[in-house]
C-alpha cells in the first residue's frame, strides 16, 4: 500500500455519524486491549487557541527533556501533521501500518455486527497505535469537536485544559457560549486538575460548576492577569500576575496579542502538572515554539491565518486596529460558518483591497455571496476570484512594496495556499 492510496481509503469515510458515538468506539478499544490506559494525557478542549496551546505545552514538556506524543487537527498540507513524536511528524510508512491495522480491526468489528467508525474515530485509533508503539513519557491530546462526546474524551488524563470559548459548530454544540461551554467542559474527570482561560463571556461559571461537580481543583487564568511588558515587530515580553502563579518575564517570538493569553494558559497547566517547574526551562521552551498558520509569515510581509469564526476574527481585528500597516486581505470561507458576522468585522478594518475566493470541496461558501457581504458591509475595493491561486497571484501582484498580505478564514485555505507556495505554482 502507498502513502496516497491509504489517504483515499481514509478519506472516503464520513467524517460524522449519527450512530452509537463513544459506546461503539469503547467496543474497539476492548478489542485493541485499551491502549490509552497506557499514556500519560494531557487533554485539551476549547473553540479558539487548542493547536497554539498543545504546540507550547509540547515545547516546554521536550525542553524539561520528556519524550512527547502530540494529536491535533485538522491537518494543513498532509495528514502527518496530526500524529507527532518529539515533535516529529510521524513517517508515512508508521501512518500506513497504523492504518492496517485500524482496518482490519474496523472490518473483523463489522464482520461481528459493530458499527463502523468515522473519520476522526479513526484517526485516533491510529494516533493511539503510533502512541502504543513510540511510548511517549506525555502525550497531548486535542479534540476534534466540543469536548464531551469527543473520540479523545475516552482517555484518562493527568490534566484538563480549556482554551478561548466563543459561537462555532452551533448546529452541533449548542447556539449559546454557554452551552458551548458544558460541552466543552465534558473533559473534565473527577479529581483531575482542569486550567481554563476565562474571558468572562459566560463560560467560566460552567467550566467552575462541572469542575466542583467532579471535585476536580479549577484553575483560572483572565485577561487581566496577563500583563504586556513590551512589545516590537517579532517579540512580545509578558508577565502572568494570577492568584495560582506568578511568572517572571516570559518571552514569545510572535507580534500577535493573542498568543500571550494561549502561552499564559499553557503556563499555568505546566506549573499545575509540575509546581517547580523551572523559569528557564518554561522561556526556552517557549522561545522555541512553532505552530503553522496562525499568524504564520510565510514569504516576507505575507500572513496567513486559520481564524475561522468570529471568535478568532475578532482577535484578528483587534490586532490590525492597532497597526498601522497598510493590509489587503484574502478571504475564503466554509458555508456552514457564521461568515456575515465575521465579515462585519472585517469591515471595520481600512483594508486597501480585499480578494475573495473559495477554497476547494463542497463546503466552500460561494464568491458572489461572499464578495455581496462585504459591499453590504461598505466595502469598495473587492474582487472575485474562482479559484485559490488565481486570488492569490493576483493579490501578491498587485501589492505594493510598502503593503502587507493577510490571508484568513479557514484552516483549509491556510493549507491550499501552504501547498501552492510550496510547489511554486503561483506566477507559472
Amino acid at each position: 500500500m502507498t502513502y496516497e492510496q491509504m489517504e483515499q481509503e481514509i478519506l472516503s469515510v464520513p467524517r460524522f455519524s449519527e450512530g452509537p458515538g463513544i459506546d461503539n468506539l469503547l467496543l474497539y478499544l476492548d478489542r485493541m486491549g485499551h491502549p490509552e490506559r497506557q499514556l500519560k494525557v494531557i487533554h485539551v478542549a476549547g473553540t479558539n487557541g487548542k493547536g497554539s496551546v498543545c504546540a507550547y505545552l509540547e515545547a516546554v514538556l521536550r525542553r524539561k527533556g520528556y519524550r512527547t506524543g502530540l494529536f491535533t487537527s485538522p491537518h494543513l498540507v498532509t495528514m502527518r501533521e496530526r500524529f507527532r513524536i518529539n515533535f516529529h511528524m510521524c513517517s508515512e510508512d508508521q501512518l500506513i501500518q497504523a492504518w492496517k491495522e485500524v482496518r482490519k480491526l474496523m472490518e473483523e468489528a463489522m464482520e461481528a455486527g459493530q458499527a463502523p467508525l468515522t473519520f476522526f474515530e479513526i484517526m485516533f485509533l491510529m494516533a493511539l497505535l503510533i502512541f502504543r508503539d513510540q511510548m511517549p513519557d506525555y502525550c497531548i491530546m486535542e479534540t476534534g469537536l466540543g469536548g464531551r462526546l469527543d473520540a479523545t474524551n475516552v482517555c484518562s488524563p493527568l490534566l484538563c485544559v480549556i482554551t478561548s470559548i466563543s459561537l462555532d459548530h452551533t448546529e452541533v454544540l449548542g447556539d449559546t457560549v454557554e452551552k458551548i461551554a458544558a460541552e466543552k467542559a465534558g473533559i473534565i474527570k473527577p479529581g483531575v486538575p482542569v486550567v481554563f482561560i476565562d474571558e468572562k463571556n459566560g463560560a467560566g461559571p460552567v467550566i467552575r460548576r462541572q469542575a466542583e461537580r467532579l471535585s476536580a481543583p479549577c484553575f483560572s487564568l483572565s485577561a487581566d492577569e496577563l500583563i504586556i511588558c513590551e512589545k516590537t515587530e517579532n517579540k512580545i515580553d509578558f508577565l502572568i500576575n494570577s492568584r495560582y502563579y506568578k511568572s517572571n518575564r516570559i518571552r514569545l517570538y510572535s507580534w500577535v496579542d493573542y498568543q500571550v493569553s494561549n502561552a499564559g494558559l499553557a503556563a499555568l497547566a505546566l506549573h499545575v502538572l509540575f509546581p517547580d517547574l523551572e523559569e528557564d526551562v518554561l522561556t526556552e521552551g517557549f522561545s522555541s515554539m512553532h505552530w503553522e498558520g496562525r499568524m504564520e509569515e510565510l514569504l516576507p510581509r505575507f500572513f496567513v491565518d486559520g481564524a475561522h469564526n468570529p471568535g478568532a476574527v475578532s482577535r484578528i481585528c483587534r490586532m490590525l486596529e492597532d497597526s498601522d500597516r497598510p493590509w489587503l486581505l484574502l478571504f475564503a470561507v466554509c458555508s456552514d460558518k457564521s461568515y456575515s458576522q465575521m465579515i462585519r468585522m472585517l469591515a471595520d478594518i481600512p483594508f486597501r483591497r480585499i480578494y475573495v475566493t473559495a477554497i476547494s470541496g463542497y463546503r466552500a461558501a460561494g464568491t458572489g455571496l461572499i464578495e455581496g457581504e462585504f459591499r453590504r458591509c461598505g466595502c469598495g475595493a473587492v474582487c472575485s476570484y474562482n479559484t485559490v491561486p488565481e486570488a492569490l497571484e493576483a493579490m501578491l501582484q498587485d501589492r505594493s512594496d510598502e503593503e502587507y498580505c493577510l490571508c484568513l478564514g479557514s484552516l483549509y485555505l491556510v493549507g491550499e495556499i501552504r501547498k501552492i507556495l510550496e510547489s511554486d505554482i503561483v506566477g507559472k
